[in-house]
């Protein structure tokens, strides 16, 4: 029986070295990147190039590392490796060019600093790459938010191509692949840890950078002049997941099983915010329990021409299932000038908050997005107990308002763990983002028309890429105006024309779903005889999904703890993926192989 394993090789000294110069050591993100796209693995350190345990892993990832870091001994139990069968992917590694089939002649450094784009690529490969974008915007280009190397690699396939800042085709590859003996390498020329993290965080607020009069999270948007039509980091990570799936590997979906148990094709979290109309919450939760959506408002707790929610209305509304978060008003004391909030802030707001309704919320928004510098509000709010934010929107710009936006600007849509600089040791906050990406979609305001061009886009791409995308709808919205409750119950009509099976959330139901996927694992995946072996925890009550790559037909029997099991074959960005639905806890699927 032949058992899969990958291995990340994580060197803890290189992140300390890093810190003791006041640098962060994006590596430490590797572990975020691979739990993101849900590959199982094991951190491993570089004593393990050289004692003899390196023939247990299919596949091994290597991050940024200078020249000389890996000796000649290591450098040939790596080569003798990927002859053997593994799949060795290098990003910006140094020391294995040869291994790598690449030559380094140049190099482009950040014009700015580590929140800079460099260079942009472009998807190059007809069959992995190319189909992962869809055919509207398949010449379309990523920013790269790291230092690039100009590589030539002769005889390796080009997966993406590198492109100037200005996206001119620099005729050099971004990213390559090619076969070694029985086994392969794939080589990133850039630190692609690097580029998720900074373009997800962003850049630390620390000042107004775009001119609006207010210190706001998307003064850390860092994708400029890219637009966020896109979500560039998971279109990257896509590329990465096709690889490590043409090698075997089982994944654990972004998404979770429906109520079912049967493989949604998105999810949709609705949410939206106090702005001081506490009327129309009542409305508001009545029409989306009426069309059977899950609803999620947050409450503002500073008297600003407000006042407290009467906890009768509370109760009311978690009656009708609605989640009652918390919405946090951080202004200057006299109104005026940048405020760099506090944690005393949060925490005198919060404790108003658990006063009156007795509730410790698991998601907030800030009144405005407001943010300050990079993780210490993430940080403050993890420490009092609360799990998940709802504050990075995506469209740059002083537009105070900017309804009916559909932007990616953070470069993604799934949910994101929340990582300190380097003053803390780069360690990964238990606390988690959920970007705003579709803001109001479907209406003009205050023309009060319908537009649904954003909101089709949204739920298509969505489906397309198998997304957690984000729908935030004020209250306000729904209750005063014709046009946004036609919008949300044209949504629903629309998911079922294009097809597109749905799980609808709240905001705190995506947050603990997150939380819960993060604490889960494919614990083992083992072949023999052209059957896989697939063992699962799960710790969410809904249990989980795992998704790989089978060839032409219908799996001959899928099985989940010895029973017939539920499954879907999709044909997905030029390949066929197997989804399979597994339980809460541990279990274990046997896919058996069939014909074609």
């Amino acid at each position: 029986m032949a058992r899969f394993r990958a291995a990340l090789l994580y060197d803890d000294e290189l992140r300390r070295e890093a810190n003791e110069s006041q640098r962060n050591y994006w590596a430490v993100y590797y572990r975020e990147v691979l739990e993101r796209i849900g590959l199982p693995h094991e951190v491993i350190g570089p004593e393990a190039l050289s004692d003899g345990t390196l023939g247990e892993h299919r596949i091994l990832l290597l991050p940024p590392l200078g020249e000389g870091y890996l000796g000649p001994e290591a450098v040939e139990e790596l080569a003798r490796w990927v002859r053997a069968g593994g799949l060795l992917v290098g990003f910006a590694t140094r020391g294995l060019d040869g291994l790598f089939g690449v030559r380094v002649e140049d190099q482009i450094p950040q014009p700015g600093d580590e929140f800079t784009p460099s260079a942009c690529l472009r998807l190059r490969d007809e069959e992995w790459s190319m189909p992962l974008l869809p055919a509207e915007v398949s010449d379309a280009t990523l920013p790269v938010l790291a230092p690039v190397a100009c590589l030539s690699a002769p005889g390796s396939r080009e997966l993406a191509r590198l492109c100037s800042l200005f996206e001119r085709d620099l005729g050099r590859p971004a990213v390559t692949y090619r076969r070694e003996g029985a086994g392969a390498v794939c080589y990133w020329a850039f630190d692609l840890a690097h580029c998720v993290w900074a373009m997800q965080q962003g850049r630390p607020v620390v000042d107004d950078y775009d001119g609006d009069g207010q210190l706001r999270s998307r003064d850390g948007i860092a994708i400029g002049p890219w637009r966020g039509d896109l979500p560039y980091a998971d279109v990257m990570l896509f590329v990465l997941r096709r690889v490590l799936a043409e090698h075997g590997a089982v994944l654990l979906h972004q998404l979770p099983p429906a109520g079912d148990g049967s493989v949604p094709d998105a999810v949709f979290h609705w949410g939206g915010d106090d702005c001081g109309w506490q009327e129309d919450y009542l409305a508001a939760a009545e029409f989306m329990l009426g069309v059977g959506l899950p609803y999620h408002i947050n409450v503002q707790q500073v008297p600003a021409g407000n006042h407290l929610l009467p906890r009768e209305t509370f109760e009311r509304l978690r009656s009708m299932g609605c989640e009652v978060g918390i919405q946090f008003r951080l202004v200057p004391p006299d109104g005026t000038g940048l405020y760099h909030f506090t944690r005393e802030d949060l925490e005198s707001q919060l404790r108003w908050h658990r006063e009156a309704y007795e509730q410790t919320p698991v998601v907030t928004v800030f009144s405005r997005c407001e943010w300050t510098g990079w993780a210490e509000p993430a940080r403050w709010l993890a420490e009092l107990g609360m799990k998940g934010d709802n504050n990075r929107f995506g469209r740059a710009g002083p537009l105070g308002n900017p309804l009916n936006t559909l932007s990616f600007g953070f470069g993604t849509c799934y949910p994101f763990f929340y990582y300190e600089d380097w003053r803390r040791g780069n360690r990964r906050i238990p606390f988690t983002c959920q970007p705003i990406t579709d803001y109001e979609c479907g209406f003009r305001f205050p023309e009060d028309t319908p537009d649904y061009h954003g909101l089709h886009r949204s739920i298509d791409l969505a489906g397309f890429w198998n997304l957690t995308m984000n729908l935030f709808r004020h209250p306000y919205y729904i209750v005063r105006t014709r046009s946004q409750p036609e919008a949300i119950k044209h949504s629903l009509g629309y998911m079922a024309e294009r097809g597109i099976s749905p799980v609808h959330l709240g905001s705190d139901e995506m947050c603990l779903w997150w939380h819960a996927r993060s604490a889960s694992a494919v614990e083992e995946v083992a072949r023999e005889e052209g059957a896989i072996a697939i063992r699962t925890r799960a710790e969410h009550v809904s249990g989980c999904v795992v998704q790989l790559l089978v060839g032409e037909g219908e799996p001959g029997r899928v099985e989940v703890e010895g029973n017939p099991a539920r499954y879907v074959v999709r044909e997905q960005h030029g390949a066929r993926w197997l989804y399979v639905p597994m339980p809460a806890g541990e279990a274990t699927a046997v896919v058996r192989p069939g014909g074609p």
